[in-house]
């Protein structure tokens, strides 16, 4: 289905009716306990405007927050191309890549996205991160960055989305000082940390992937998933499970919201 209409839990939940939601998603009393419980927002049921409206007001009927959102969203943000340079001023944090400059205003209204393995170590960059970059190929980014510390901060120039991916191992920061100092500069940052301490999935693969998959049916790492990823973009049927949940957490704040409107 080209462009279909996704419906993503937004977690924390409310109380979730265990045996009614267990009932609608068509899954057994353990794994529906784990949807509840998971703290990243993921897809639910994918289809189309209709169906996923009405299958997203059930869903709320059982206790569990979701979002209804146009898969199209998850194609606007621009691939990841970490900076090499960051520097707070007196009126804006400045930026530099290979080939861009960035100047944001403590005044803009700023998403910020920031992921973590739970067995996070502060490191020196790996020669693999420095090809990837150099390559600037997104998606091999992307997968570089996969399992270290990542800020991603979104903000709208000029109504054009923009986006600044800060790892901080390369600018040998400490990621909690550069959020806290991030959190005291901008007036209007609001941070997504719900992909702090989920450890990532490696994307569905033949032969790959986890047990019973088809039954957590649009988990990370599933078949469905997968397929519904390249039906509305090619390039994100192997998304890496950091890009794709920075990107939803794009899609489910007020930026994404208004890009969805206009």
């Amino acid at each position: 289905m080209a462009n279909p209409t996704l419906v993503v839990s937004d977690p924390p939940h409310g109380e979730v009716d265990l045996d009614a939601a267990a009932r609608l998603l068509d899954l057994d009393g353990f794994a529906t306990r784990l949807k509840a419980s998971f703290g990243a927002p993921e897809v639910m049921f994918s289809s189309d405007a209709q169906s996923a409206a009405g299958f997203a007001s059930f869903l709320r009927g059982t206790g569990f927050d979701v979002a209804v959102l146009s898969g199209e969203t998850l194609t606007d943000p621009p691939w990841p191309d970490p900076v090499s340079t960051l520097v707070f001023d007196t009126s804006s944090l400045q930026a530099t890549t290979r080939g861009e400059s960035f100047r944001v205003s403590y005044d803009a209204e700023v998403v910020g996205v920031h992921c973590q393995p739970p067995d996070y170590r502060s490191m020196r960059p790996t020669e693999e991160l420095e090809r990837a970059i150099v390559s600037a190929h997104g998606p091999t980014i992307a997968e570089a960055i996969q399992r270290t510390s990542i800020i991603d901060l979104y903000y709208r120039d000029d109504g054009s989305l923009r986006r600044v991916t800060i790892v901080p191992d390369r600018l040998r920061l400490q990621p909690a000082n550069l959020v806290k100092e991030l959190g005291r500069r901008f007036k209007r940052l609001a941070l997504d940390a719900r992909l702090v301490g989920v450890r990532p999935r490696a994307p569905f693969s033949v032969g790959g992937g986890f047990d019973g998959s088809e039954r957590r049916r649009y988990s990370f790492g599933t078949l469905m998933l997968r397929e519904v990823l390249e039906s509305i973009a090619p390039e994100l049927r192997a998304i890496p499970q950091y890009e794709f949940g920075s990107r939803l957490a794009y899609a489910l704040s007020p930026l994404g919201a208004e890009a969805a409107r206009s």
